[in-house]
């Protein structure tokens, strides 16, 4: 009998990359043999994402649900015996999110916190007695906690704002800053809590007028306890105007019970911003540190506390990279070493350093490492990985012996051993939603960008590429502009999505992107439409140079916030480009500086704000070239975006249409920097991919 086809594989689909459910939030049991992880999916025809947990058998690589039942369920948390799982669910409405115990050998979860402020990263303590979590409570002059009668209920907005009429939507604000990303923060703060395992009594261990965690530029988990229990570090930044403030610092609690024994004290050796405080068994802190006040994008490096003699070390500072997260970890022998990530030419990579030598070792090479796990009382570790035709699974990586850091701009030479001779373990298949789709890997490219500096990039062929055919290019720009585009799976600006309408996508990451060196990052800093620009149009000479298969008149750009900036720049200085998006980007640079919430990002890059040294905000501002507009463009912009606010994409509109360009406004109501929702999603890529096919196609 002849044998069957398979089917013929089909270019990628929006409900492709929605059945994808997306893992996150790992939990390694203390026995190493299983973790509890958060699996989300979405759904656009509902307009919800539902997240829930899952056990995953490291052994067996099965997996089984562990919160069924109604509601979202987050942040799971072992206890230190393993035989309790924390975890933060919704599932009572009228309780909201609060903090639940889910008994491992079997039997119901029960409650365990109750009031308002929802429940956020429980972090157990080395007893197993307490726990602490994150919550956010009303702090305002008129607001009386006492008062509130309803615990379990946000209390009215009149309430905390001391409005003479309890019906007003008013707010009234007396000080920066009163509202971030997306939301308005309506006199809320973030403090840090303990309860009672046996009691349920619960504390406030960081009340008053801060917030801890930080507003901005903490990591997933901003406290920790003591191995003795008697200690709790915190992350909070103590000056007055945070938002004109990077200074988060790390904070010591000694601890009774799960109350405060006393005031806290800081062990932060700068103002620039520390996060990620973790306890080794010894006693000693490790943390994130960077050097600079004010500046977000500085380099992080790993630093430990030692209590004992009140000094603090500093380590990475001559690998050329910025960590972005850690973990402490114990081989078999009890060895203590720190396994941390860093992005390293358009990838991320596992690095282990030797708190002893100071020794780093790469011990990934070239691949995209997500998220990482130590395994207790081994040198392997649990790896989310993912690239851009792959969306994020778990793997065991057992890591070899590693590699000297290669840290050069320039791909790295045969004679390292693949993947730093790391080798991988798939325990998930959570990316065979997309199998069906047909997708071509990214390939990347090198070439001399603004001064001769080598710039990294990567290209994606169209599905059923042909290479006697001539094919339209649409370039993406990233965000940031201390950011880099990555060989990963995104699912907001997803590379396979453009390049299933039959494009070749490309994507570049020119000065000011991280993965590359400190210097090259911090080059962009007041010279926004410098050599980033420059770097950029070299690139795009350089593809249509080497791929004689695109078609060098049909090219477009797309780019969001600091890419939104790019593409209004590069508006004003060339009409190489047939069709332009431009989503919630930079218009008027002197009003963006006035409007946005963290205001240090602006006095930093541009060495201050506007009535301090206006020149280069007036040198580098899209509006002022207004006249040479002529490229069609679609503006995206959503209505809560407190980055970039509304008013930057209303001017660039009206600015295009002022101007007789044919232009489109895509309006989200209820977004922010970032399109989320699913519905507004899938309207999105239709919107912004048809857009741009519509003046490239033919």
């Amino acid at each position: 009998m002849p044998k069957k086809r398979a089917p013929e594989a089909r270019p990628l689909t929006f409900s492709d990359i929605m059945a994808v459910e997306r893992i996150s939030q790992p939990a390694v049991s203390p026995d190493g043999r299983r973790v509890a992880f958060v699996a989300s999916k979405h759904d656009p025809k509902a307009n919800k994402v539902r997240h829930t947990i899952r056990l995953l058998d490291i052994v067996t690589r099965k997996v089984r649900a562990l919160t069924p039942g109604p509601g979202n369920h987050t942040a799971p948390a072992w206890s230190p015996d393993g035989g309790t799982l924390a975890f933060v669910s919704n599932r009572e409405k009228e309780s909201g999110a609060q903090l639940w115990l889910l008994p491992m050998d079997g039997g119901e979860a029960r409650r365990l916190t109750s009031g308002y402020g929802g429940v956020g990263t429980p972090v157990w303590s080395p007893d197993g007695k307490r726990i602490a979590f994150s919550r956010r409570v009303a702090v305002a002059p008129m607001f009386d906690e006492k008062k509130h009668k309803d615990k379990n209920k946000e209390p009215e907005r009149a309430a905390v704002y001391g409005l003479v009429n309890e019906k007003s939507s008013a707010r009234v604000e007396d000080a920066l800053l009163f509202r971030h990303w997306d939301a308005w923060r309506d006199r809320r703060r973030n403090h840090v809590f303990a309860v009672d395992v046996a009691t349920g009594q619960t504390a406030d261990l960081t009340p008053g007028d801060v917030d801890s965690p930080p507003i901005s530029l903490g990591s997933e988990c901003d406290f920790d306890w003591a191995p003795d229990g008697k200690t709790l570090a915190v992350v909070l930044n103590p000056d007055e105007v945070v938002a004109r403030s990077t200074n988060n610092s790390i904070f010591l609690i000694p601890m009774r019970g799960h109350k405060a024994a006393g005031p806290m004290t800081c062990v932060s050796d700068s103002e620039a911003s520390d996060c990620h405080p973790r306890f080794a068994k010894d006693g000693r802190l490790v943390y994130l540190g960077m050097a600079k006040p004010g500046y977000e994008a500085d380099k992080i490096r790993i630093k430990i506390y030692d209590p004992a003699g009140g000094k603090t070390k500093v380590y990475l500072e001559k690998l050329d990279r910025s960590a972005q997260s850690f973990e402490i970890a114990y081989d078999e022998d009890g060895e203590e070493s720190i396994l941390f990530l860093a992005q390293d030419r358009g990838r991320q990579t596992v690095y282990r350093l030797d708190p002893a030598s100071g020794r780093v070792r790469q011990l990934t090479l070239d691949t995209f490492n997500g998220l990482i796990r130590a395994l207790p009382h081994t040198d392997m570790m649990l790896v989310t990985r993912e690239s851009t035709t792959e969306p994020a699974d778990f793997f065991i990586l057992g890591p070899g012996g590693g590699v000297d850091p290669f840290i050069k701009s320039a791909p790295a030479p045969d004679t390292l051993p693949k993947d730093a001779g790391a080798s991988s373990l798939r325990l998930t298949h959570y990316g065979k939603a997309v199998v069906k789709a047909a997708m071509t890997p990214a390939e990347e490219f090198w070439y001399p960008g603004d001064g001769g500096h080598p710039v990294h990039g990567f290209l994606i062929r169209p599905p059923d590429f042909n290479p006697r055919k001539k094919y339209p290019m649409i370039l993406l720009i990233h965000g940031g502009p201390q950011s880099a585009f990555m060989d990963h799976f995104h699912f907001r600006w997803n590379a396979q999505m453009f390049a299933a309408r039959g494009a070749v996508v490309a994507f570049v990451n020119p000065r000011g992107s991280t993965g590359y060196g400190s210097r090259f990052t911090d080059q962009i800093s007041g010279d926004w439409g410098g050599r980033c620009y420059r770097d950029i149009m070299k690139g795009v000479d350089h593809i249509l140079a080497a791929y004689p298969f695109i078609d060098d008149k049909r090219v477009a750009a797309a780019g969001a916030s600091f890419g939104g900036f790019m593409v209004n720049w590069i508006m004003g200085h060339t009409d190489r480009f047939r069709a332009i998006v431009c989503h919630d980007g930079v218009f008027f640079a002197e009003t963006m500086a006035y409007t946005t919430e963290e205001l240090w990002f602006d006095e930093h890059e541009h060495g201050g704000l506007p009535h301090v040294n206006r020149k280069p905000f007036i040198k580098f501002s899209p509006h002022m070239h207004i006249a040479n507009f002529k490229t069609p463009t679609l503006v995206v912009h959503g209505e809560n975006d407190f980055r970039c606010p509304m008013s930057e994409g209303l001017g660039l509109f009206t600015a295009l249409q002022v101007m007789g360009v044919p232009s489109r406004f895509l309006h989200f109501p209820d977004e922010g920097h970032w399109v989320l929702k699913p519905a507004n999603s899938e309207v999105w890529y239709h919107e912004v991919v048809g857009w741009l096919m519509k003046w490239i196609e033919k």
